[in-house]
């Protein structure tokens, strides 16, 4: 992906990188019929959030207690459990501001003056990116990647100028809209 690019960690990148909450958090019973819509792998498919399954929902104050695990436009979702190596971003035109994810989810927010979220999805789809996340994984019982917040800010990835960014980004969504 580019010899001249420079290589940057997503610590250096990332305006913040947070887990989704803990298990318990989000059960069946906290469900309502309108609120905060909660994220689940079904919704990361493509390169961009998948909203056409539909959402189950939380009340605001109850993903106000769910603080670190809200995500808005621009966040870049991964899964870190279960169906590993999902990754899709928020796009600004998505049907909420807000959302909430699931337990087996974490997030990247990135800096947007240093990396669009178009572009991390597009690598982290790449075999090269998912070579890397996939690598601090363990396939016993339920496949996950180990300490997934800290091992995504360690990371190096490619970092071309924010043009380049953009034209890969919109290639690479281009197409993927197609299929």
């Amino acid at each position: 992906m580019g010899g001249e690019w420079q290589l940057a960690s997503i610590k250096e990148v990332a305006e913040r990188v947070a887990m989704g909450p803990f298990g318990s958090s989000i059960k069946v019973e906290t469900f309502v019929s309108e609120g905060v819509p909660v994220i689940s792998g079904q919704h990361l498919h493509g390169f961009k959030l998948d909203e056409t399954p539909g959402f189950n929902f939380i009340t605001p104050e109850h993903a106000e207690r769910l603080r670190n695990a809200n995500v808005q436009r621009g966040d870049v979702i991964f899964t870190h459990a279960g169906n590993i190596g999902q990754v899709a971003y928020i796009p600004r035109t998505s049907a909420y501001e807000r959302y909430v994810i699931s337990q087996r989810q974490f997030y990247l927010r990135p800096d947007p003056r240093k990396v669009l979220p178009e572009f991390l999805v597009a690598y982290f789809r790449s075999p090269e990116g998912q070579h890397k996340l996939l690598a601090n994984t363990s396939q016993v019982g339920v496949p996950s990647i180990a300490q997934p917040v800290t091992y995504l800010r360690s990371l190096e990835i490619p970092l071309p100028p924010i043009p380049e960014q953009r034209a890969i980004a919109h290639i690479l969504g281009t197409l993927d809209d197609k299929i």
